[in-house]
Parts: structure tokens; C-alpha cells; sequence
């Protein structure tokens, strides 16, 4: 009973939260997602395009139908300009257990090498525009009217007696985002920043006659990239989101070790999430192609509820370059 009246809590704080905006847990494997500045960055690689998809399944463990995110994105540089401009676009379909709630955002992007010239600082900004479409299904609401006392549930085939004039919104979206790092291939040390704004034309994603604004959501990322041995990487970083009096707050590690004899890199690393969960990675990585899944183990006050099961999540990014195959041999 405890975990039926959860799931309405649940139910409940995810469509009045005032943060709109669902989170990945690897958020470095959506990066146009979150910053625009990223678009065809590929910070002198010979990639000529990438291929970016995560999916994400969520609150399973409170007997609900998982809220699950999709992310899909494509990008390259612009060989025709020397690789200063890049060019792409993404796509994040979110969907949640209660009355079907969706959520679709499709947003192109490009972004500008600002310090081409340089050979130690590499600064970007980009820009986003594009549309949110949100919708529902009303059908999987049940209402007072449709309660019967004599058998104590509802009959949905009774008349509910509310009256929907819309189930869906398209609105019009931007965005804007800077990116740096500094060091050359031969130092050790290249520590990275980013800043990005989202929902800058703040679309009225009300379903009814009143008007409601999507707050701008801020995103700040920082942290080191450090080869510490020829075969071992660590990448310490940290990110901070704020969106209308809510934020968030992760700080964590990625590291890099490589096989011998081999063409791979083992990827494991750790992300903690302040009062929410602690987030486990491991996966393989060939050149800049990556394979990730990452686990969400709950240590907030919803661990009673869970047990401690939280989200799983896995990613790809394939990065190709033109006349040269995806993959090379294993071993």
C-alpha cells in the first residue's frame, strides 16, 4: 500500500515540479543536448561526423510503467571551411507512466571555432533552434464520476464528465552555449569548461487556456582531462544545472585504461548525485567510439520505497571518418 501511495507522489511531483527538464545520467554522451557548442567540435580528431543514442528507463522498481528518455543526435564539421563551423542536430523523446505524458524536443545546431588559429586554446559557441512538442492521453485518467461504490473500482467506460480541448503543444525553442579547453595533444593536463542556456524563448508549454512558461534552464560543466600513464586517463568533472529554484548537483570521475594487445579502452568511472543517487559506469571505447551503461543506485529518501533500485542507462557514439572503416580489428 505504501508503494501505491508513492507512485501517486511520484505521479504528482512530476507534473507540478517547477523543473521541467528531465536529466541523463550520462550527460557527456548528449552533448548537443546539453550545450550547443559542442555541434561538429571534435577538437582537431580526424572524425568526420558522430552518431550519439542513449536510453534511459526509470521508477520500474515503484511497479510503474518505466519513464523512459531517448536521445538521438547527429553532428559533423564543415570540411569546406577547415572544420571552424559544425553542424548538426538532435533529437530527446521523453515519456512518462501517468497519462502517457510526452515529451519531444527536435533542435538543429551549429557552432563556430571562435580560436582556430590557437594550438592551446579551443573555444566554441554554438547555437540552437528547433521545437517541444508535449502530449497526453486523457483515456488513461480515471476521474470521481467513474467510481463505483458497490465494487470499489473505477469503470472507465462511464462518462467522465470532463470536457479536453487540447492533448497537445508545439512550441518554439532556442538555445546558446560556450565551450573551452585548453592543452596541446603532448601535455598531460587539459581542463574543460562549459556554459550553456536552454529554453531561451521560455515556450508556453500549457495545455489549457493559462499560460505557462518554461523556466531557462543553466548548465555548467567543468573539470580535467589527465593522462596519467600512456595506457591510464582519468577525467575528473562536475556538473551544476539550475532551473527555476530547483538545481542539481553531480561530481564524479571517468577513467580510461587501455588493453594490451588490443584496440579497446576499458571505461569505468563513478558520478555522485547530491541527496539522489550514486551512478555506476562501465563500457568500452575504440578511438572515440564509445559503448557505456551506467546504473543509478538510490541513497535518497526514496531508497525505502526502491530498495536502492534507481535508473539504468546505456549509450553509443560512433565517430567515423570518411574512407576508413567503423571499427577495427579487436585484437
Amino acid at each position: 500500500m505504501s508503494k501505491k501511495y508513492f507512485a501517486l507522489f511520484a505521479i504528482t511531483v512530476s507534473l507540478t515540479a517547477g523543473a521541467q527538464d528531465f536529466h541523463l545520467s550520462q550527460y557527456d554522451a548528449a552533448d548537443l543536448y546539453m550545450n550547443p557548442g559542442s555541434t561538429g567540435m571534435f577538437k582537431g580528431d580526424a572524425g568526420r561526423y558522430r552518431v550519439a543514442a542513449d536510453y534511459r528507463s526509470q521508477w520500474k522498481s515503484l511497479g510503474l510503467k518505466p519513464f523512459s528518455t531517448m536521445y538521438l543526435s547527429f553532428d559533423m564539421p564543415l570540411q569546406k571551411y577547415e572544420d571552424q563551423w559544425g553542424v548538426g542536430g538532435f533529437v530527446v523523446n521523453n515519456h512518462g507512466a501517468p497519462g502517457q505524458f510526452r515529451t519531444i524536443q527536435f533542435m538543429g545546431s551549429g557552432a563556430y571555432n571562435i580560436m582556430h588559429k590557437s594550438p592551446e586554446h579551443y573555444l566554441t559557441a554554438g547555437v540552437q533552434l528547433g521545437l517541444i512538442y508535449k502530449s497526453y492521453n486523457q483515456g488513461d485518467y480515471t476521474y470521481d464520476e467513474q467510481y463505483e461504490s458497490s465494487s470499489g473500482t473505477f469503470n472507465t467506460s462511464l462518462n467522465s464528465g470532463e470536457t479536453f480541448s487540447k492533448y497537445s503543444k508545439t512550441a518554439f525553442d532556442a538555445a546558446i552555449g560556450i565551450n573551452y579547453q585548453y592543452g596541446t595533444p603532448f601535455q598531460k593536463y587539459h581542463p574543460f569548461g562549459a556554459f550553456s542556456i536552454q529554453h531561451l524563448a521560455m515556450p508556453n508549454e500549457s495545455l489549457s487556456s493559462e499560460k505557462n512558461r518554461m523556466p531557462m534552464r543553466f548548465n555548467f560543466l567543468g573539470g580535467c582531462e589527465m593522462q596519467l600513464k600512456e595506457d591510464f586517463m582519468l577525467a575528473p568533472r562536475m556538473l551544476y544545472m539550475y532551473q527555476r529554484k530547483a538545481w542539481e548537483f553531480s561530481i564524479g570521475t571517468m577513467a580510461y585504461y587501455t588493453i594490451k594487445n588490443s584496440s579497446l579502452d576499458a571505461v569505468f568511472g563513478v558520478d555522485y548525485h547530491h541527496k539522489d543517487a550514486l551512478v555506476a559506469h562501465i563500457g568500452f571505447r575504440q578511438g572515440k567510439s564509445i559503448f557505456r551503461f551506467s546504473y543509478d543506485i538510490n541513497i535518497a529518501g526514496l531508497n525505502d520505497y526502491t530498495n536502492g533500485k534507481g535508473a539504468w542507462e546505456f549509450s553509443l557514439i560512433l565517430v567515423g571518418a570518411k574512407d576508413q572503416p567503423l571499427f577495427k580489428p579487436l585484437f
